[in-house]
């Protein structure tokens, strides 16, 4: 195929461009934003470009050869210094390969993607990945949304509660709610569930949203009445020394073992037999769509967007009022003590993840784009 060929085709494809603060190594949003384009590239009705506000990471997740990348400021830069120079390189960008619409993928990246389009014909769509009720301290996030959403053609929330959420609390001209999908490759695992393994997993940074501290006052409870249980912390973050001191305290160190960061977290979900969230808040957490994909029971923390969503109640998994210690205790402890219980729930976790399939997400993206594109 000759260059002007190329060129033809490229002009007959709908251009897409995904907007990040950063191609990173590690992150939910690059995760989710890697394999979403992963099916684009394999999409010969679309061209995607990849925009990253700071230099690109290199490793980590896969990204298809096929899209197009670019960058826009130097190492370090924060946003607050190097917007205005960011958005001008942007706009360039938007005309020049004649974006159809430009994603902004989080809150952080928001107001960027708004300036860049304002007066031109590409469609700005807010993809929000943190749920817009969520408890935040930050008052630039708060402003981040409710200036990006204000500007926004459409709002992609992640919850249906939040969808509701966003229509009441912002200016939004349209809101579309899609839930971020499994990566394929879980799905095709072909392990069998092993219901005696006595070993709980969670996953998450180790911050004040992911709610560890209090995990261990949970883990404290159960190990009082099940001595034999395992309870490995996947994660890092800046919350590290405050849970190994508190884990020393309760003498817990042979049971609640702080694992670090894992590049095969998806080999290690096969190693357990419940997965357990102990969140604050969360926008919609992939480590529970994960573990129904790997045929884990859940059990989490009942907050306002997300788990009530992806765990039935009784199903496939229990739902528990938010900072109850004591109730979320006699649920595991309720769930271990029952291998039949553990097999049905864990039947239903792998039925329940066919809702967040790739196949379901991506066909719900494509119309977006293409009814943008008209």
């Amino acid at each position: 195929m000759n260059s002007f060929t190329r060129q033809e085709n490229m002009k007959n494809k709908i251009q897409v461009a995904f907007l990040l603060s950063r191609i990173l190594v590690d992150g939910g949003i690059t995760r989710v934003t890697a394999m979403l384009t992963q099916q684009f590239a394999n999409d010969e009705r679309f061209h995607i470009h990849v925009i990253s506000y700071q230099p690109i990471q290199k490793g980590g997740y896969h990204w298809d050869s096929n899209l197009s990348y670019y960058e826009l400021v130097g190492e370090g830069v924060k946003m607050k210094r190097g917007i205005f120079k960011a958005t001008s390189k942007l706009r360039k960008i938007l005309t020049q390969q004649n974006i159809t619409t430009l994603i902004s993928c989080g809150q952080e990246i928001g107001p960027l993607g708004a300036l860049s389009t304002l007066g031109k014909s590409t469609k700005f769509v807010y993809w929000s990945h943190s749920s817009f009720k969520g408890k935040t301290h930050s008052k630039f996030k708060i402003l981040n949304e409710l200036f990006t959403t204000t500007f926004a053609d459409v709002i992609i929330s992640l919850t249906k509660v939040d969808k509701i959420n966003y229509k009441k609390g912002t200016l939004a001209k349209k809101v579309v709610q899609i839930y971020n999908p499994v990566d394929p490759t879980l799905l095709e695992q072909t392990h069998n569930y092993n219901p005696s393994l006595n070993k709980i997993i969670s996953v998450g940074r180790l911050s004040f949203q992911k709610n560890f501290l209090l995990l261990i006052d949970v883990a404290k409870k159960v190990i009082i009445s099940n001595p034999n249980i395992q309870w490995d912390i996947y994660g890092d973050g800046y919350q590290r020394d405050e849970l190994k001191n508190k884990i020393h305290e309760y003498g817990l160190e042979q049971h609640v073992i702080l694992k670090g960061h894992a590049t095969n977290i998806y080999e290690i979900y096969k190693n357990y037999s419940l997965m357990v969230m102990t969140s604050r808040f969360e926008g919609f957490p992939m480590s529970l769509i994960e573990g129904l994909a790997t045929k884990l029971p859940l059990i989490s923390f009942d907050i306002p967007t997300g788990p009530n969503e992806i765990i039935e109640e009784g199903v496939n998994g229990f739902l528990i009022e938010p900072e109850n210690v004591d109730a979320m205790a006699y649920k595991i402890e309720e769930l271990l003590s029952d291998q039949n219980k553990l097999n049905s729930f864990s039947k239903a976790a792998f039925k329940s993840s066919e809702a967040f399939s790739m196949k379901t997400i991506y066909d719900k993206w494509v119309s977006l784009f293409i009814s943008l594109a008209k």
